[in-house]
């Protein structure tokens, strides 16, 4: 009898502990940090001693002080797939609840007791050199019994493989005043600096990419520190002087400090047009020819109207078919009488430079 009286204790005791410790643990939140920047696989790793790689993930236990363990899965599902694949596998030994990074994983707080690589996935991404598709990270939260607590879980996704973060502004395509251009951006978890480069598109032909990467840009600035998101770029230096009537293009780029080395994630282009005093002419002039170039035969009337209605198409000079300069008068009269004479018009051509 006192033997089964103490073994009723004993389990007793143990579903008691299990309880209290199922009560205890009210917070278990698992965040990834969005946007991600550009990673290898080695960061969304789980192993010891990983106190090199970036932080991706956080994950919060609340209250502190309460023996844990953690298992743990990194699945991967690829751009156009549905089935995921499990890429890690991991469980640690009992550790005190806290809040801590991936980073985190494999301190002497934190050891893994036993981990599991699917080589065949992991060699399925190395091919691809990029992280692509979705990742989603699964915690299981359990107590020193093995029962279990809270479960979290979150995900990132890398639709295209070359990542981009977000310019907040200029807005693309807009009218900026000259001095007053203020470029903003999303903060990049992880980025220790920022660079921005400003360069001219020279016509619309010429791609964004080209106009940014062309010769001689306007600003080249490497040192932006981590904790700015918003910059008036009046206050970089200049390489050469920003013009009115200029259209420029802009990218931020966050550098990140990886195990392998820094790694540049670039924001997408944008570009904006440069104001100034003479807009209010420039204006004036569109206005005058639209009224003008309505009643021209064919096409060429339409086409000039679409042309000149267009709130990024600047005037930067008149000339002639020689190319000297000539007035706004000697324009309108040309127009005007043209108008009045339209038998006169033997060809039009509309060259878009």
């Amino acid at each position: 009898m006192k033997i089964c009286r103490a073994l009723f204790i004993a389990v007793f005791a143990v579903l008691l502990s299990s309880s209290v410790s199922a009560q205890v643990i009210n917070t278990f939140d698992l965040t990834i940090f969005k946007p991600l920047p550009e990673v290898d696989l080695g960061a969304l790793s789980i192993a010891n001693d990983l106190s090199g790689a970036p932080r991706v993930f956080q994950v919060t236990i609340a209250p502190e002080g309460v023996d844990v363990f953690l298992e743990g899965e990194i699945a991967w599902t690829d751009v156009g797939q549905t089935q995921p694949k499990t890429i890690f596998n991991f469980k640690t030994r009992i550790f005190k609840s806290k809040t801590f990074y991936n980073t985190d994983l494999g301190s002497n707080d934190i050891r893994i007791s036993s981990s599991h690589s699917n080589n065949n996935v992991i060699n399925e991404l190395v091919k691809k050199g990029k992280p692509s598709g979705r990742f989603d990270i699964n915690l299981t939260l359990k107590n020193p019994a093995g029962m279990v607590l809270r479960s979290a879980t979150d995900f990132i996704e890398f639709l295209n493989p070359s990542q981009s973060f977000t310019v907040l502004t200029p807005a693309k395509e807009t009218n900026l005043q000259l001095g007053n251009f203020v470029a903003s951006w999303i903060q990049v978890p992880g980025a220790t600096k920022y660079r921005i480069r400003v360069n001219e598109r020279k016509n619309s032909s010429q791609s964004l990419e080209d106009a940014l990467r062309s010769g001689n840009p306007i600003i080249d600035y490497r040192e932006i520190p981590n904790t700015v998101a918003s910059i008036n770029l009046a206050q970089l230096p200049n390489l050469r002087p920003i013009l009115e009537g200029q259209e420029l293009v802009l990218q931020v780029v966050a550098i990140i400090q990886l195990p392998t080395g820094n790694s540049e994630l670039e924001s997408d282009i944008v570009n904006f047009f440069v104001s100034g005093s003479n807009d209010a002419r420039n204006n004036a002039i569109k206005n005058d020819l639209i009224s003008i170039t309505q009643s021209l035969p064919g096409n060429l009337g339409s086409t000039l109207v679409n042309l000149l209605s267009d709130p990024n198409f600047r005037i930067k000079r008149l000339v002639d078919e020689k190319g000297n300069p000539i007035s706004d008068d000697q324009l309108k009269n040309l127009l005007n009488y043209l108008n009045a004479n339209p038998d006169q018009i033997v060809n039009a051509i509309f060259v878009h430079k």
